[in-house]
Order: C-alpha cells, then structure tokens, then sequence
C-alpha cells in the first residue's frame, strides 16, 4: 500500500535533489506523478469496493444448507470463509455442496450453527 509519506518523499526528492536553477527532471517528474496517480487510484478501489456479503444459518446433521446471500454476485469468481459450531461449542466439519452467484449449499455432520463471509475476487 503505498502512503502519503511515500508520495511526499518522492516528490520532495524530485524538487530538492537537483543543481540550483535547474528544472526537475523529466524521469522524477514522471515518477512523481505515476506514484501520486496509483495513491489516489487505491482509494478509489477501497472506496468503491463492493461490500463483503454475509449469511447465517442452523444446520441439521447431514442435510444440505443453504447460505443465501442478501444481494447476489455477478458471477462465481468470489471466495469465502464459513466458521460453524455444535451445540457446545465446538468446531465442526464443512462440506460444501454447491456454490452459485446466489448461494452456498453446505453439509455438517452434526447440527451447528454457521455463518459464512463472502467477498469478489476482482472489482471495477
């Protein structure tokens, strides 16, 4: 991730570290300004970022689950992370069954409660 600091040192190099009287080089000049341009494109990622899409479940042992997502993806290139508990807390076994735009279908081996995390794999 590239800072304000980075973005300020290369411009500073590139204004103070030339011979007195002399313009600022075209190569610091045009490094400047690609690093100044990637700084403000990666907020604009961040802020135009999708949100990550969530769902939460009860599973019945060996039964398919289906994890919906409140608003669905455009296609399937996205990734996720489901964390599921039994009824004393414990960790359980995951299987996925499917996965669409729409939706997840997962298998536990015994009852638990899951809540799955998904997000894109790529933005714009």
């Amino acid at each position: 991730m590239i800072t304000y600091q980075d973005v300020f040192d290369v411009i500073k190099a590139a204004l103070s570290q030339r011979p007195p009287g002399q313009r600022v080089l075209v190569n610091a000049h045009e490094s400047a300004e690609i690093l100044l341009l990637d700084y403000i494109e990666q907020f604009v990622y961040a802020v135009t970022a999708p949100p990550p899409r969530e769902s939460h479940a009860y599973t019945a042992a060996n039964e398919p689950t289906v994890l919906s997502w409140e608003r669905p993806f455009e296609n399937n290139d996205y990734s996720f992370v489901i964390n599921g508990f039994g009824q004393e807390g414990t960790p359980v076994e995951i299987i996925l069954l499917s996965k669409t735009p729409n939706d997840i279908t997962i298998s536990t081996f015994q009852a638990a409660d899951v809540m799955a995390i998904a997000v894109p794999y790529s933005f714009k």
